[in-house]
């Protein structure tokens, strides 16, 4: 009987764990594991076991957390005294999350409900990296000698944008430039605004571009228009004077975009129209911790 007891107070109670691979998650790809259950001190009844997507955002009030997927994996069962069950998971992560970065950051909330009892949790921070097929991009500009800064990625309502600095052929005739990106089949759409020295004054040039599968698969040949269209913005940036399009593009077409599936129109209107989203140096100290750090009991792997 004090067993039970204490056990409905969450001493000697099951307890849950997700395992799946720690390592960076590109957009459509799977995540594979298992949630293991360990049987307490005594029977217990589960109602319910499910893992929830979280997605937290740096902004100027705070970090803003909402929920991108709830992931159902069982309903009622019961689990024996110091029995194991396994539950095997999986979960594809969507095509259009922002990536992770300073302002940017995701976990699964493992849920066990427990009836009767206190519910047991566990926390698994997961690492969204850049789609593969933009990845030819931001090794492209690394090749051009150019670096991204610690406050790239922050998120608006049109996407996620990245900006570089240059280090060694466009230094000093470049203060840096910021990119979105919008993914078209094995094609990716680029915005992209090139900051300019010109003179002692600084001037923004914005170029918009696709960049074809056949050329992505070349980091030199992507390299090599990256470079064409940076100069000829320096050349002569009052050429490039036209804003950008992207906004008027739906927001569900950009890396990025937050949109319904990802966090829904009412909870852009709830976050995004009253809370302005921070660059990451406003938010977070710490660089790409995204404010997990204290979290998760540092940077140790989970």
């Amino acid at each position: 009987m004090l067993k039970k007891f204490l056990a409905r107070f969450g001493k000697g109670a099951a307890t849950v764990d997700l395992r799946f691979e720690n390592r960076p998650y590109a957009a459509d790809e799977t995540v594979r594991g298992q949630v293991v259950i360990q049987g307490g001190e005594v029977e217990q009844r589960i109602n319910h076991l499910a893992v929830r997507l979280m997605m937290s955002l740096g902004t100027k009030q705070g970090t803003v957390t909402r929920e991108v997927q709830v992931i159902p994996l069982s309903g009622a069962f019961s689990i024996l005294p110091q029995e194991q069950k396994t539950i095997p998971f999986t979960y594809t992560v969507p095509a259009d999350l922002p990536v992770s970065r300073g302002t940017v950051s995701y976990y699964f909330d493992t849920h066990l409900d427990i009836e009767g009892g206190v519910d047991r949790t566990d926390v698994d921070r997961l690492v969204v990296e850049v789609p593969e097929e933009i990845r030819p991009v931001f090794a492209a500009l690394g090749h051009l000698g150019f670096h991204e800064k610690p406050t790239s990625g922050k998120v608006d309502r049109y996407g996620q944008e990245f900006a570089f600095v240059p280090t060694t052929a466009f230094a000093g005739r470049v203060e840096e430039i910021e990119l979105r990106f919008a993914r078209d089949g094995h094609d990716v759409f680029v915005w992209m605004e090139v900051d300019c020295r010109h003179g002692y004054h600084e001037v923004e040039a914005q170029r918009e571009f696709k960049l074809e599968s056949g050329v992505l698969q070349s980091e030199a040949e992507t390299a090599r228009v990256l470079e064409q269209y940076i100069g000829e913005a320096v050349e002569r940036p009052h050429a490039y004077a036209q804003p950008l399009s992207y906004k008027s593009h739906h927001t569900h077409s950009l890396l990025g975009g937050l949109a319904a599936g990802i966090m829904g129109a009412v909870l852009l209107d709830e976050v995004l129209d009253v809370l302005d989203v921070l660059d990451v140096d406003d938010a977070f100290e710490g660089g790409e911790d995204g404010g997990f750090g204290d979290f998760f009991g540092g940077d140790d792997d989970v």
